[in-house]
């Protein structure tokens, strides 16, 4: 796989027709898939999935994850309407909160300090990639390929959410109002990662706020993903 620019810039990177079908097929299929894992093993397994094939995929069909790269010298104005967005749904998510009291410490601290980062390192290389195969494919006529892009990024985030995060991810009460505007503000922070993207050049600035996001409710939560891990027999 060649592209016509410096394996710096990834977003010109040239995706082939075999990344149209791995968009098309992972979309809608590994958020059944970790659904179904789930009910069987718990989180650990669709997790690593998920984490593995993000990672993997994007590092193998584009050739670089875009985090291992000069910072910008320049911050796009989005980064910082990302992060203001962030701001605003934690608001909503403390207002909103749930309560975990019997929680360890321990718990606790593992989900802060491994899965909060490694999650939001994690996410937005998948969701880009989806965009991405198809937004970048065509040389010309580009508009239904970024509207396709944009519909496979929808659905993707749409059901990996309804269908994995949610069955034990519940730091929010998505019932109350608050709870609903906090959907609705993470729905369109996650728009702005791929803005923000390729404003930038450089997956750290998509990092940031969605670390924030996974990290700064657990302080009023007490929520851990430990006991979530592992479905015993």
């Amino acid at each position: 796989m060649k592209s016509n620019q410096s394996p710096d810039v990834p977003t010109r990177w040239q995706p082939q027709k075999l990344d149209l079908g791995l968009a098309m097929l992972i979309a809608p299929l590994l958020p059944i898939v970790s659904s179904f894992l789930y009910g069987l093993t718990g989180a650990l397994l669709p997790m690593s999935l998920y984490y593995g094939l993000a990672w993997g995929l994007v590092k193998w069909r584009r050739g670089s994850t875009g985090y291992f790269k000069p910072f910008p010298t320049r911050i796009t104005v989005f980064f910082y309407l990302n992060v203001g967005v962030i701001l605003v749904a934690l608001v909503c998510a403390y207002v909103a909160r749930n309560y975990f009291p019997d929680t360890s410490t321990m718990g606790i601290l593992m989900t802060a300090l491994v899965w909060a980062p490694l999650n939001a390192a994690t996410e937005q290389l998948l969701w880009i990639y989806l965009f991405e195969a198809w937004d970048l494919y065509p040389t010309s006529a580009r508009l239904p390929f970024r509207l396709i892009g944009l519909v496979l990024f929808a659905l993707f985030v749409g059901l990996i959410h309804t269908l994995f995060w949610v069955k034990f991810l519940d730091p929010v009460d998505p019932s109350q109002l608050f709870g609903v505007v906090f959907v609705l503000l993470t729905t369109v922070s996650g728009f702005l990662h791929l803005v923000v993207w390729r404003k930038s050049n450089h997956m750290i600035l998509t990092f940031i706020p969605h670390l924030l996001l996974n990290l700064v409710p657990l302080f009023w939560t007490r929520y851990s993903i430990l006991p979530f891990l592992i479905r015993w027999p």
